[in-house]
């Protein structure tokens, strides 16, 4: 793996503004895609104050709000006002923007822009196009993860390593007869229920349900119009050709989306770890940071710009920062066996029991093993197979 952590801006904290938005969800039954529609209406908040200096914007886990980062100035822009009024959009909160909301809210924007430059979220990473038709062994990653200063500094450690993508195939659960039985409709035997990760972000889930084509109940009338939800949502570029087959995901919250073929993997990437040189890593990083330049990123009136000189002190902080804390109550703990004396009140240790091998005894004609005592003075008894006329030893 070939990684650099490279400063790419300064904020100035003091100009800028955290603001959280609180979405109506209630309108045209927005919760039943609550995560989908909170993500296309932060993107298109990007996209809109793109128009005028930037900003920063990112769903939140409650699944009603939208946590915007923005220049005070800027807030009032009529523009803006608009967009929320006609998006259903209202101010929850807003307070003094500090360093851990940009950490929060810059990968999602540095996603969104990426895209222009052919580079597509996966997981918490990005991967170069075509990877959603591509069977290759060897697939480019590259991983982001920022850091913020309190004077406003902002660092990202960019990391590149190769993986391999694990498509999803029907074969895998055994339903090859059905497809053969069925011209169209749904595959309507039961499946095995199969866990499996659902781009972009990867989240586990189970395969219920297999579909030729996409069923009247879906929120889909037509495959172009699955293409422009997967643009506008998470900026994926679908193949043009309609896939084969359509599944039913279900998630741990109980309930079900319909993904296409492209879109549904066995697991996470593998990462190929001893298979590849660092040459390749380095040259994939280069790549990635070229394309990162050109995109030309504009945040709150700051652009990303990274320098060429790698940040060591900040590298040794992100390193020891993303180290994973023991638990310590998962340790085994030493006991201390101990007994009072007879002579007085203080412990001693006790000495743990011997362990005593039991064998079990040996009945009278048989022959002792090797390891016991050979003086015996039984005679050795010779059986007789069955099927011969002569005794065998």
């Amino acid at each position: 793996m070939s990684s650099s952590v490279l400063s790419v801006a300064k904020f100035d904290l003091k100009k800028m503004k955290t603001v959280y938005l609180k979405v109506d969800m209630e309108y045209d039954n927005r919760k039943n895609a609550a995560l989908a529609i909170l993500s296309k209406l932060s993107r298109d908040l990007l996209k809109i104050c793109s128009n005028f200096g930037g900003c920063l914007a990112r769903p939140q886990r409650d699944l009603c709000t939208i946590m915007l980062i923005i220049d005070s100035d800027k807030l009032e822009n009529e523009h803006l006002v608009k967009h929320l009024k006609e998006h259903h959009m209202t101010v929850k909160m807003e307070c003094d923007c500090d360093s851990d909301s940009i950490e929060k809210c810059l990968p999602f924007a540095i996603f969104y822009f990426m895209e222009k430059q052919k580079w597509f979220r996966i997981g918490e990473c990005f991967v170069q196009d075509g990877f959603l038709w591509w069977k290759q062994t060897n697939l480019p990653r590259i991983q982001i993860h920022t850091h913020c200063s309190s004077e406003g500094n902002v660092y990202i450690k960019f990391s590149a390593e190769m993986i391999r993508i694990h498509p999803f195939d029907h074969w895998i659960l055994d339903s090859d007869e059905r497809f053969h039985d069925f011209n169209s409709g749904p595959i309507s035997r039961r499946i095995r229920p199969r866990w499996v990760s659902c781009l972009p972000k990867l989240g586990k889930g189970r395969i219920v349900k297999i579909h030729r084509k996409i069923p009247e109940t879906a929120p889909f009338e037509s495959y172009d119009q699955m293409k422009s939800y997967w643009k506008k949502t998470y900026g994926y570029d679908l193949p043009p050709s309609e896939p084969e087959v359509y599944y039913d995901v279900l998630f741990h919250n109980g309930e079900t989306m319909l993904y296409p073929l492209y879109c549904v993997l066995t697991g996470t990437p593998e990462v190929l770890e001893n298979r590849v040189g660092k040459t390749m890593t380095s040259e994939a990083l280069a790549l990635f940071l070229k394309a990162f330049k050109e995109a030309s990123i504009v945040i709150c009136g700051s652009v990303l710009a990274p320098e060429d000189q790698d940040c060591q002190a900040v590298k040794a902080y992100l390193d020891v920062m993303s180290m994973s804390a023991i638990n310590s109550s998962k340790l085994k703990k030493e006991e201390k066996v101990t007994r009072k004396s007879s002579g007085g009140g203080h412990e001693e240790h006790q000495k743990p029991y011997e362990i005593r091998k039991i064998y079990p005894k040996i009945p009278v004609g048989v022959k002792r093993s090797i390891s016991s005592s050979s003086q015996s003075g039984l005679p050795i008894v010779k059986k007789a197979r069955p099927g011969f006329s002569v005794s065998v030893d």
